[in-house]
């Protein structure tokens, strides 16, 4: 977490003026035919985000349609191992951007040197423009910036996946997995791959192509969405159960890990564990990239919400008896806890030295992440949206998106956003995103933000000695009991995009007894479970 202003750019299309063209574009004065038909007033109008010191990075329109069905689920990624390099000039307000990712008129990718020649003759149209108006002004320069690559992966109810460029809101891939009367759930991603799973079949798609690397049958139905370390992807079943296969070698015998109540919380990974709650209030922690399990912990109440990572080594979560807890990501033991006396079924956000969580009463709370003191409370807040050091970005109880002072809580803005039904919570990022689950999709950065702040481990994971295959932590007995709780206050949560807990997935009508659902991206308090009949056959992981 921290601030990579300087690695990071939002917008890297074709060298135009954006206030000429694309303010255009979102405004409504000239659009793509496709984009008027469908987006319609799902945008909110640069009139008035530019008020607000807000403007529009790109937008977008995800290709679904009455048979494909609405949005299924939407994860964000940044990359630790993939690259961009945009080459950047600012010459009297007008920014003019060149990727090594733009294409020449065969659409091929310019790459880094043609980039470099292309801001190279733009520089030279400036300064030869300076020199006939005999003006005294300095020429820009031209400035490279290496940006980690950002993708956004959409999935919709019938097994379309999309992978849309994060700079740009371009689509780089769609493909379809699976049977469109089976259910599909949220997508996940790591650097190389992306999980998802229709029925009960995963697929692991290369993420760069979209092609299928591998499918399998699971062992049950699934409770979620999956999860991907760098090596390894879960899936949590509705039973309690989490398979866990290894992504280079899925024909390796499946791990199982055990807990208690029923999953319908998407697992969380960090760089070393992963976490994932059941219904019953227990947290459970293993290693991401290796067999075997941490610890568990038990809460009083229910968990229905993801739990935030904090470096060094923290674990934040929210339960539905108004606790927020500070867990040791390590150890497992309770750092200290901190209560709003209202439920929370929100995932709490942390970044600098602040974790934020709402209520379900809609208090928002700004609590200091060393300690159980709280700094600030605000009313009348749905959700958490986006924020970095000086603006915080919600959603409040009657749907508008309000801006938030960072330091104190107070008011600074309100915008009218009733036409969204998506509203995205990036903890990654500090970009604003918003939509509709018919695949309208608009990015928004503040006016003086070019590159966006980053909260996400820089580095991939390293490898310990402990996780070399000859010293993996023995895998738990399918048969064995769950470790013993190691503190009575543990909590936790599973979405790495905070959204509260889903209902899960319906049962399809055809044959296949295991389909089932997965996260809800758009930030709705989890509902209670459905109620899920009994096989006929017993099963083994029950």
């Amino acid at each position: 977490m921290g601030n990579y202003s300087a690695m990071i750019n939002s917008w890297r299309l074709r060298p135009v003026v954006f206030s000429a063209i694309a303010w255009a574009l979102v405004s409504g004065a000239i659009a793509p035919a496709a984009a008027v038909a469908q987006t319609g007033s799902a945008l909110l109008p640069s009139s008035t985000t530019r008020r607000h010191g807000l403007e529009t990075m790109w937008f977008t329109q995800i290709d679904l349609d009455a048979a494909q069905g609405r949005l299924a689920g939407l994860r964000q990624h940044v990359s630790t191992s993939k690259s961009e390099t945009i080459f950047e000039i600012v010459d009297d307000g007008q920014v003019y951007l060149f990727s090594e990712r733009d294409r020449n008129a065969f659409g091929e990718m310019v790459g880094v040197d043609g980039a470099q020649k292309k801001a190279d003759e733009q520089l030279a149209k400036i300064v030869a423009r300076l020199e006939s108006e005999k003006s005294t002004a300095a020429p820009p320069v031209v400035t490279k910036h290496i940006l980690p690559e950002i993708t956004f992966y959409a999935t919709g109810e019938r097994g379309v996946v999309h992978a849309i460029d994060g700079h740009t809101g371009k689509t780089r891939w769609s493909t379809t997995v699976g049977l469109s009367h089976y259910p599909t759930t949220a997508p996940s991603a790591n650097n190389d791959v992306v999980a998802v799973i229709n029925g009960s079949t995963l697929y692991i798609l290369r993420s760069d192509s979209g092609e299928i690397v591998w499918q399998k049958r699971v062992g049950g139905a699934p409770g979620c969405a999956p999860a991907l370390s760098a090596e390894m992807v879960f899936v949590p079943m509705i039973n309690g159960a989490v398979e866990q296969y290894n992504i280079k070698e899925p024909n390796r015998p499946v791990q199982v890990h055990r807990s208690f109540g029923h999953t319908f919380v998407q697992p969380v990974v960090s760089n070393e564990v992963v976490a994932w709650p059941t219904d019953k209030g227990n947290l459970y922690v293993g290693n991401a990239n290796a067999a075997g399990m941490r610890f568990r912990m038990e809460a009083k109440d229910a968990i229905s919400s993801a739990p935030a990572f904090l470096k060094p080594g923290k674990i934040f979560a929210a339960s539905l008896d108004g606790y927020l807890y500070c867990v040791d990501e390590k150890r497992g033991g309770v750092l200290w806890r901190f209560t709003t006396g209202e439920p929370i079924s929100h995932s709490p956000v942390a970044f600098g030295d602040t974790v934020y969580v709402v209520t379900d009463n809609g208090h928002m709370y700004a609590v200091s992440a060393n300690d159980p003191v709280e700094k600030w409370v605000a009313t009348g807040i749905e959700s958490y949206l986006a924020g970095n050091e000086k603006r915080l970005y919600a959603v409040d109880q009657s749907g508008n998106l309000v801006i938030l002072d960072t330091n104190s809580g107070s008011r600074i803005g309100t915008i009218s956003s009733l036409g969204l039904d998506l509203r995205f919570l990036n903890i990654a990022t500090d970009r604003i995103i918003v939509g509709t689950t018919s695949g309208v999709l608009q990015c928004l950065r503040e006016t003086d933000r070019r590159w966006p702040n980053l909260y996400v481990d820089a580095d991939p994971p390293k490898k310990k000695a402990s996780d070399a295959p000859g010293q993996q932590t023995k895998p738990m007995d399918p048969g064995a009991e769950p470790a013993p709780a190691v503190d009575p206050f543990g909590d936790g949560g599973a979405d790495p995009f905070g959204a509260p807990a889903p209902k899960p997935m319906p049962m399809p009508a055809e044959p296949d007894p295991f389909g089932d659902g997965g996260a809800d991206p758009f930030g709705a308090p989890a509902p209670k479970p459905m109620p899920m009949p009994m096989p006929a056959e017993a099963d083994p992981f029950g």
